[in-house]
């Protein structure tokens, strides 16, 4: 009797510890539901971008990694370890595709209003570096892209959706065009002579990364003007942006469409998601004027 008292209490709290764990666990895959919220401070990543080719190389072949028994251990049994593994879980069950679908649906892809005006430059947030592909078939660095011109514009998105609600920022004033046709980008070209406009998509699987790497590549070379062709980017989202890093970029949802102003030293000063209100189309361009007025006092003071 003594044995089977000393045991009960053992026995209950080691499940009362597994179901408290439990109900941890399933508050955590739980969503918060999306609020709507106005840009009222500078957001991004706090350092500059590096080259991936600056940036420390860890070899693959080492002692650590060749320990097969240790890393099978750590995954499974080390607390920190099991712990980051089942957080990330957590994550994406709660944030996946249907939590998108369901904010889409709500929201119409307007995650977030644009700020009044562009942010300060010594007040701005970076924007990350990355690898992408151009629809040329050319793989470079994010930042090589960025680097041809003063201020870019970067048209960012994963679906069809993003790219038909981000449509009314690129279109010409006074006029049926748009600044992505033909004509549109001589026009473009001429307006703002130091600035450029970035298409990235970010395929959000392996399967419609295959579609956008070598099915699309084929009709939109004809359909993009050619000085365009190595300014539509490509790149597998995940592999690129974590959750994590994509929540400091506000770019929380696969279906929605996002525009960043993005200047010569990678600090993102304005933006914009899902289908803008026209106060927002005339904000985006009032912003990429008064980038280009900074940027002449600057070197008028040098």
């Amino acid at each position: 009797m003594s044995r089977i008292s000393q045991l009960g209490p053992r026995t209950f709290v080691r499940n009362a510890g597994f179901f408290g764990n439990l109900g941890q666990s399933m508050a955590k895959i739980v969503p918060k539901p999306h609020k709507y919220f106005k840009i009222s401070k500078p957001f991004g990543f706090a350092k500059p971008p590096l080259r991936l080719q600056d940036k420390d190389s860890t070899p693959i072949f080492t002692l650590q990694n060749l320990n097969f028994p240790k890393r099978l251990w750590d995954f499974y049994f080390d607390g920190v370890t099991r712990r980051t593994r089942v957080e990330a879980i957590q994550k994406d069950l709660a944030y996946g595709g249907m939590y998108d679908f369901h904010v889409y649906t709500k929201t119409k892809g307007r995650l977030f209003e644009s700020p009044i005006s562009f942010f300060r430059r010594d007040k701005s947030l970076y924007f990350p570096n990355f690898r992408v592909k151009s629809l040329t078939g050319k793989r470079m660095d994010l930042m090589d892209v960025l680097d041809q011109k003063k201020l870019s514009i970067l048209r960012v998105y994963s679906t069809d959706a993003g790219f038909e609600m981000t449509n009314d920022y690129f279109k010409i004033k006074n006029s049926e065009d748009n600044y992505m046709s033909e004509n549109g980008i001589e026009v473009f070209n001429q307006e703002f002579p130091n600035t450029q406009i970035l298409e990235i998509v970010l395929s959000e699987n392996a399967s419609k990364h295959f579609i956008h790497t070598f099915v699309t590549p084929g009709k939109l070379l004809q359909q993009r003007p050619k000085e365009q062709h190595d300014r539509y980017l490509i790149a597998r989202r995940d592999n690129v942006l974590s959750r994590d890093d994509r929540e400091k970029l506000l770019m929380t949802n696969a279906y929605s469409g996002y525009v960043y102003l993005v200047d010569d030293s990678y600090k993102i000063r304005w933006a914009g998601s899902g289908w803008p209100t026209e106060q927002e189309v005339d904000g985006l361009w009032k912003a990429v004027k008064g980038i280009h007025k900074e940027n002449s006092m600057r070197l008028t003071k040098k």
